[in-house]
């Protein structure tokens, strides 16, 4: 749902992407998850945890909202309860940066 309201958005779209890090998850199981979610993103299988780690082992679900050139914008950690508000949080921050 966040990747489609970013393609909707121009100025997001352009330099925003949406990517998904299985944590623990095989290439098989992450295609399963697209097919069955139908994901338009690019997942990232991280089957011994070494993005997980490097990220610094944030709580799952958990998402990242980082320039291109590093910098984290924001953070969520777990499910994010007001998703109707995440959109314009992150073109608040997109247009900040």
């Amino acid at each position: 749902r966040l990747n489609n309201v970013i393609q909707e958005d121009a100025a997001l779209k352009k330099d925003i992407k949406l990517i998904g890090i299985g944590v623990g998850n095989t290439p098989k199981q992450l295609e399963a998850f697209k097919t069955k979610f139908r994901a338009q993103f690019p997942l990232i299988p991280d089957r011994e945890g070494e993005i997980w780690s490097g990220l610094g082992k944030p709580a799952t679900p958990a998402m990242i909202v980082a320039t291109p050139a590093g910098k984290v914008l924001t953070t969520h950690a777990g499910v994010i309860k007001d998703f109707d508000a995440l959109p314009q949080e992150i073109r608040d921050l997109y247009k900040k940066q």
